[in-house]
């Protein structure tokens, strides 16, 4: 992780504050009080939501109520911004953006909750926040977490901080692992049994096939012969069937012969009949044609009424669209003068409006004239302002300094009032609390893996109910299958089409079709046998997690009062404070800031300088009176302008609509006028000739007679036609008659010829014995189909056997697997078996061990170290429980390290610190090289400072170091950028500024 920008808004003593690092090396240094502990604080609160000072509504400002802190940070390739807000009455807010390039936008993170939005950042980070304040940040104040304490919260801490217990689900996993191998290696082993009794069974199955396939063939042969005999018989039977047919067929000529005679004696005599209708007809020939000559002559009338009525239709239609037009015209014109005479309405509406308004125009003018006097007395009282402009910024800049410099002092009493809570905190004796606390603590971690593997076992079981329930899926499609292959083999005839070639099926290849079938289905049904086992031993694997999770159930009952518990000891810890004698000095302290502050005894010359820029503006005569009194006169007088402005728009108006309406009054009599003209316009005129037309056409068709009923005409064109057809018809009647006596002739003839060839032809007297004996025959061979039928159902109802071959490879891929799955088990079950150890944990520490103690000592020797080799070792406490022993060893003997002063303690702690944090980086979601450090210098000469900084220059990637030192800077400045603040909060630099910070 690498801090690119830190910025603070009320946060401590920092009003705003923004700070930009990036990969460099900052030591921060100033007098105390000037606020570098709150930029580290701020750091880890930003990260964390948690700080040393106490809860977060102790960190917000004194003079505010809300706080905020904005923290910009790259890990890996991603770039992350983390802000966090806390207000004293809607509590704490954390938002998350992201990004992968400095030119893409933030991506905002979408947990709902503050708890899930923090749970994972610290995944991000790869630190908790007590891992934090473990190896990258040590606070000022706080004793060292490596030396100081109890080697249990030692081992604690080393734990957490390596992330062992992350190996707890691997375990868990491989334990369910090592159930699944057994349960699968059980399943080989009954389906390796069967396979061997399978290939026992197929040699008996083969032999007796064989069997009867070879009777099935003698009876083929059998059936051969007989079809063959009667294959012989059948066509002596078909030759004598023909010579019947030929008898058949004469007689149904001769039917037919004798239809023909009928049918045409029939056609004669209805032409006959025809003939004297036509011969009746032309009988009244002469009065016929006079009929219809008369009915022509007043068919010619009917057709002058016709034309007349007509035109008469023609003239009402254009008379009807005529008036419609005219009508149309009238309406328009009407509804013109109404539209006009709306408008003229709404105008004299629109003056009786804004009559009112026109009346008040004097007192309105004088209003406004009341108004500019108002605006020059205010710009008099403004000109009297610019001149005392720079008095008055001197005066506020002079009282800014006042209210910093007391702003300095509340910084310094809250800095106090800090260490004095720290110091409450740290009273008391904790070593009995501690080894409690610790005790518990190792309870809750073990049951606490019992609860996330409670919680896996659980997931196991819903994991392995979805696998049933998709084993119960693919069983019922797997059944679906099968029935369809048994339906189409049912539906194969034994002679029919085969449904894989489409050619006609023979004894060979109908039992080819019926054996691949059967060979299918034998597939599914060893498909579906498996997923029976699998359904078996999945059900098994669930009893046992269900027992498996009531166990733990049991197990994890004192869990919440394990969890009370240690919360009782945790509030007892945080009641300790410091020592009496350290309080006593910081109240006193605190009791004298406080007395300056209600007192305001301090920055005299300032004060001084207050008065006397006071008495310089009231000799200028500038009074805050006078420039308010003329902006209350000008604010009265506003709504006289607005007023005078609607004065001026309503004169507009009136003019414009005096215009407007002269302008529609000439409109409207011009509307009037030409309504009064239309009766004599082209349009009236062609209407009044259309109507003179329309009554001249009337009068004709009075004049005319009216044409006769359609019915009698129609009677006369009957009769008329009738007669033409009976002259046409006639010739062509007597002709078809001579046609039809010849035919007639002829088919008398071919009657005689057929009943001489039915004498001739004699029937067969041998067909009797033909089909007696063909009978026999298909009796036999019918016997000899359902005995073939029989064997067939016998072969195809043995159960189908597998390929030799098949079965050994399987037998062979079966025996492999179960080796495979004992070899599989074995690191299963070796790290289940570690699992169940209680210190499980200590191999592991132990590989950690000699790099630590490696890096350790090396960093002391850098740093000069002289009081012995640092050793760690892996111990077993009088109360059983595990702990990590640090001890020095000398020439004169070993000796624990919490017998070492403050400065060696230091030592030792930055030297655990930094080899952890190298250690830890080449993890990939660690904070890299990463060290933020409060006051690391107390206690160390100028050589050890400057063997520090030049020490910790080349391993860190980033470090932040807050310190008092006034030789510090130049000390520094080879290899780290300084950054100081003194008094007055001004940023002095040895390079170019990286940073603002204000204090107001």
């Amino acid at each position: 992780m690498i801090l690119l920008r830190l910025q603070l808004h009320h946060f401590l003593s920092y009003r705003e504050a923004d700070l930009a690092l990036g990969r460099q090396l900052v030591v921060l240094t100033g007098a105390p009080g000037t606020g570098k502990t709150a930029l580290l604080e701020a750091i880890a609160w930003g990260l964390w939501g948690k700080s040393q000072r106490g809860e977060s509504s102790d960190l917000i400002h004194s003079a505010a109520d809300e706080m905020q802190v904005s923290l910009q940070f790259q890990q890996g390739e991603h770039q992350f911004r983390v802000q966090r807000r806390h207000d004293r009455q809607a509590g704490t807010d954390l938002q998350v953006w992201q990004r992968s390039h400095d030119d893409q936008p933030w991506t905002d993170w979408v947990q709902p909750t503050l708890t899930a939005r923090q749970a994972r950042l610290s995944q991000v980070l790869g630190w908790d926040y007590a891992g934090f304040c473990q190896t990258v940040y040590a606070p000022q104040g706080q004793p060292s977490p490596w030396v100081r304490r109890s080697p249990g919260d030692r081992y604690q801490q080393l734990v957490q901080i390596l992330q062992l217990e992350t190996l707890t689900p691997l375990v868990l996993a491989a334990r369910d692992r090592d159930r699944s191998l057994e349960a699968e290696a059980q399943w080989f082993a009954t389906q390796l049994q069967e396979l061997q009794q399978e290939a026992e069974q197929q040699q008996q199955i083969a032999q007796e096939r064989s069997q009867r396939s070879q009777h099935l063939s003698d009876l083929q042969q059998q059936q051969a012969a007989l079809v063959q005999q009667l294959q012989s018989l059948n066509q002596q039977w078909r030759a004598a069937e023909q010579q019947q047919r030929d008898h058949q067929a004469l007689i149904y000529q001769l039917h037919q012969l004798q239809e023909q005679i009928a049918e045409q004696q029939r056609l004669l005599d209805d032409n006959q009949q025809r003939q004297a209708q036509a011969q009746q007809i032309l009988t009244r020939a002469l009065s016929i044609r006079a009929e219809w000559q008369q009915w022509q002559h007043t068919q010619q009338q009917a057709n002058r009424w016709s034309q007349h009525t007509e035109a008469l239709q023609a003239l009402t239609e254009q008379l009807q669209q005529v008036q419609a037009q005219y009508d149309v015209t009238v309406l328009q014109h009407q509804q013109a003068i109404a539209v006009l005479q709306q408008q003229m309405q709404e105008g004299q509406s629109a003056l009786t409006q804004i009559e009112p308004l026109l009346q008040q125009a004097t007192a309105i003018a004088a209003g406004y004239q009341q108004l500019q006097q108002a605006r020059q007395e205010l710009a008099q009282a403004q000109q009297r302002q610019a001149a005392a402009q720079p008095l008055l910024d001197q005066r506020q800049q002079v009282q800014a300094q006042l209210e910093q410099a007391r702003i300095r002092l509340q910084a310094h009493l809250e800095d106090l009032q800090g260490q004095r809570l720290q110091l409450r905190q740290q009273h008391r004796d904790r070593s009995e609390l501690e080894q409690a606390l610790t005790a518990v603590s190792q309870t809750i971690a073990q049951l606490e893996q019992h609860q996330r593997y409670r919680d896996q076992v659980q997931e196991k079981q819903q994991e392995r109910r979805n696998f049933l329930a998709r084993l119960q899926a693919r069983q019922r499609d797997y059944e679906a299958q099968l029935a369809e292959l048994e339906a189409q083999a049912n539906a194969i005839a034994p002679h029919g089409p085969c449904p894989l070639c489409d050619q006609s099926l023979d004894a060979d290849h109908w039992q080819h079709v019926q054996q691949r079938y059967q060979q299918q289905q034998t597939e599914i049904q060893n498909l579906i046998w498996v997923i029976c086992e699998q359904f078996a031993v999945s059900e098994r694997e669930i009893q046992v997690l269900r027992q498996e999770y009531r166990d733990r159930a049991i197990d994890l009952e004192p869990y919440s009062q394990a969890l009370e518990e240690r919360g009782k000891l945790q509030a007892q810890l945080l009641a300790h404070t410091e020592q009496a004698q350290q309080l006593q000095q910081i109240d006193q302290q605190i009791q004298t800031l406080e007395r300056s502050l209600a007192a305001g005894d301090f920055a005299p010359d300032l004060q001084r300088r207050v008065r006397q820029l006071d008495r310089q503006i009231q000799d200028l005569g500038y009074r805050d009176r006078d420039l308010s009194l003329a902006q209350q006169a000008i604010d009265q007088w506003q709504a006289i302008a607005e007023r005078y402005a609607a004065l001026q728009t309503a004169q507009a108006q009136q003019q414009h609509w005096q215009q407007e309406l002269a302008r529609l009054e000439v409109q409207y009599r011009d509307r009037q006028q030409a309504l009064n003209q239309l009766p004599d316009s082209p349009l009236g005129q062609h209407l009044r000739q259309l109507q003179r037309q329309h009554q001249q056409v009337e009068a004709t068709l009075r004049g005319l007679t009216a044409p006769p009923a359609a019915t009698t005409g129609q009677e006369v064109a009957e009769r008329y036609q009738a007669l033409l057809e009976a002259e046409q018809t006639l010739p062509r009647l007597q002709a078809e008659q001579a046609g039809l006596e010849a035919d007639l002739q002829q088919l008398q003839q071919r009657l005689t010829d057929c009943l001489r060839q039915q004498a001739a032809i004699a029937p067969a007297d041998d067909r009797q014995t033909l089909q007696t004996a063909i009978t026999t025959l298909q009796a036999q061979i019918q016997a000899l189909q359902a005995e073939q039928a029989s064997q067939e159902q016998a072969i195809a109802q043995q159960p189908e056997t597998r390929d030799p071959g098949i079965i050994q490879a399987q037998l062979h891929r079966t025996q492999e697997r179960l080796q495979l799955i004992a070899q599989e088990r074995q690191p299963a079950q070796q790290l289940a078996a570690l699992c169940d150890r209680p210190d499980w944990t200590v191999p592991l520490i132990n590989q950690w061990l000699p790099h630590l103690q490696a890096r350790c000592q090396d960093w002391l020797d850098r740093l000069g170290w002289r009081q012995g080799a640092l050793q760690w070792q892996v111990i077993t406490t009088d109360h059983g429980i595990l702990g990590l022993q640090l001890s020095l060893h000398t020439d004169q003997g070993d000796r624990r390290v919490n017998t070492c002063s403050d400065s060696e303690t230091r030592l030792l702690d930055l030297a655990i610190r930094l080899s952890l944090v190298q250690l830890l980086a080449q993890h990939p979601n660690r904070s890299g090289t990463l060290l933020l450090w409060d006051e690391p210098f107390a206690g160390l000469d100028t050589e050890q400072q400057s063997v520090l900084l030049t020490a910790l220059s080349p391993a860190l990637g980033q470090g932040l170091m807050v310190a008092q030192g006034r030789e510090l800077p130049a000390i520094a400045a080879p290899h780290w950028q300084v950054i100081m603040r003194d008094q007055q909060s001004q940023i002095l630099s040895t390079a170019n500024a990286i940073a603002t910070l204000e204090t107001k």
